[in-house]
């Protein structure tokens, strides 16, 4: 009897063995955090993309970021860096904790940023070189293709000038300062208004692109007035080649 009860024992000891050593394994290869400092210089000028660290997938206003030696290291969604407010017109110098996030989470971002501190903070001013104004006519359009059984299509900002001699297309987000319901918006019945804006908008060259290919940066001085206008007078069906010229154009980076 006492040899079973021996027997029992070890067999019971080395079951205890075998979930132990299971459990080390699954320590050691299941994910954990990791979190760096890292020392960043934000520049004084908003840009216009994707962040370059997966954190949205669509495009919005960003800050350029380099670090101490001066390389480009990538760029922050406005509100990426958690407890960091940017102001245009500042040059920042900030330290933060970039901590991985969990690569099972799909479409997650690859790192979350924590502002530690802000190191300094000096006024650099915004770019007036080159700079103009321009009172546009500007409203939402919708692009199709002209295969009329094709579901593929597009938004994007039109503008023409009042005067006549200028017109300009843009990305949704391309305007700074201007919101998405300043174009297009819903009532509490559900109903959906589309607005032809008439805006003040000032428009600077830049030495690089800004917004996708565009090496320009335009924001809104002044929303003047807005009119309603009917959904058939958004919706623009054009050629092939026109389709994916101005695909290109305003969202392929």
């Amino acid at each position: 009897m006492n040899g079973m009860k021996q027997k029992f024992l070890i067999l019971l000891t080395m079951a205890f063995g075998l979930v132990a050593c299971a459990l080390d394994d699954e320590s050691e290869t299941k994910w954990k955090p990791k979190t760096e400092t890292w020392t960043v210089i934000i520049e004084p000028e908003y840009v216009m993309g994707y962040s370059s660290w997966g954190a949205y997938s669509s495009i919005g206003v960003q800050m350029d970021a380099f670090n101490e030696k001066g390389e480009r290291i990538g760029r922050f969604y406005s509100g990426e860096i958690k407890g960091f407010t940017f102001e245009e017109g500042y040059r920042y110098k900030l330290r933060i904790e970039a901590t991985t996030t969990d690569p099972g989470i799909m479409d997650g971002p690859d790192y979350a940023f924590q502002l530690i501190e802000v190191i300094s903070k000096e006024y650099i001013g915004i770019s007036k070189e080159g700079r103009r104004e321009v009172t546009m006519d500007v409203q939402m359009v919708l692009m199709l293709t002209p295969d009329p059984a094709s579901s593929r299509g597009f938004y994007f900002l039109s503008g023409k000038s009042v005067d006549g001699g200028e017109t300009l297309d843009m990305g949704m987000q391309e305007i700074y300062g201007a919101k998405y319901d300043t174009f297009y918006e819903s009532d509490d019945e559900g109903r959906f208004h589309r607005y032809n804006c008439r805006m003040r908008l000032s428009i600077t060259p830049s030495d690089e692109p800004v917004y996708v290919k565009h090496n320009y940066r335009i924001r809104l001085e002044e929303l003047i007035s807005r009119r309603e206008v009917t959904e058939e007078s958004c919706v623009v069906a054009t050629s092939m080649d026109e389709f994916e010229s101005k695909e290109i154009e305003l969202y392929h980076y």
